[in-house]
């Protein structure tokens, strides 16, 4: 749901088709590729995906706002405005698109970060939920993030839990080492367009999921992130 690939973000060094047959290997049915502020051209999209249909893609974005960064889904293209929150959520609404808060909490318990922002993050789950206005944006927030810490990523799912809003996994990789250290696992087992897409999401028939270390994929929730290192 959440990954980088060069060069559309210049900041990856994972090659899309190298990421295709890691998708393949590790048993992916598809892959949401957020790149920074951008999306491909349709003529570009169609020919990703015609060199390879056994794994679906989308292309979502990954777009920098005043609220944080968000998963945006259903854009074709990058919007003027659109860094304001409500305005892309504005965007989105009218094309049937759908909105993810990404790693909402990332290196907000850091004493480095308090320290160089002279802020310290003493929020309870259930203030962050009331007081947070990115949570009145989102369709979803993202609870498993692989650039996280779990004090992070179970913050984020309390928080989700409060709220009842869905939650997704992304992996947020840069490279091919982090590929699928969280997903988001769909209750539809085949999905091969971008509108079966974003029907699941809006029904809302999914949820964060990661690996253990024997390859089984399992929900996330308190502590699962520890016991899969041990399953």
């Amino acid at each position: 749901m959440h990954i980088h690939t060069n060069p559309t973000s210049s900041d990856s060094m994972l090659d899309p088709h190298e990421l295709m047959g890691i998708a393949l290997e590790i048993g992916l049915r598809g892959v949401n590729l957020a790149e920074h502020d951008k999306v491909l051209e349709p003529h570009q999209r169609k020919e990703f995906r015609d060199q390879h249909p056994d794994v679906f893609v989308n292309f979502g974005m990954e777009v920098s706002t005043d609220m944080g960064h968000m998963l945006a889904i259903g854009l074709p293209s990058y919007l003027q405005g659109i860094r304001r929150a409500e305005k892309l959520r504005e965007e989105l609404d009218k094309l049937g698109g759908f909105l993810i808060v990404a790693h909402p909490f990332r290196r907000l318990f850091d004493p480095v970060t308090a320290m160089r922002t002279g802020e310290k993050f003493e929020l309870t789950p259930a203030q962050a939920a009331e007081t947070m206005p990115v949570f009145k944006v989102v369709h979803a927030i993202e609870i498993g993030n692989g650039a996280n810490t779990p004090q992070e990523n179970y913050f984020a799912a309390e928080v989700a839990q409060i709220l009842g809003l869905p939650t997704t996994g992304g992996s947020d990789a840069h490279s091919s080492s982090g590929v699928a250290t969280f997903a988001t696992g769909f209750a539809r087992e085949n999905i091969s367009t971008p509108e079966e897409f974003l029907e699941e999401l809006h029904a809302g028939r999914f949820e964060a999921v990661h690996r253990t270390r024997s390859k089984r994929w399992v929900r996330l929730e308190q502590g699962s992130i520890e016991a899969a290192l041990e399953a």
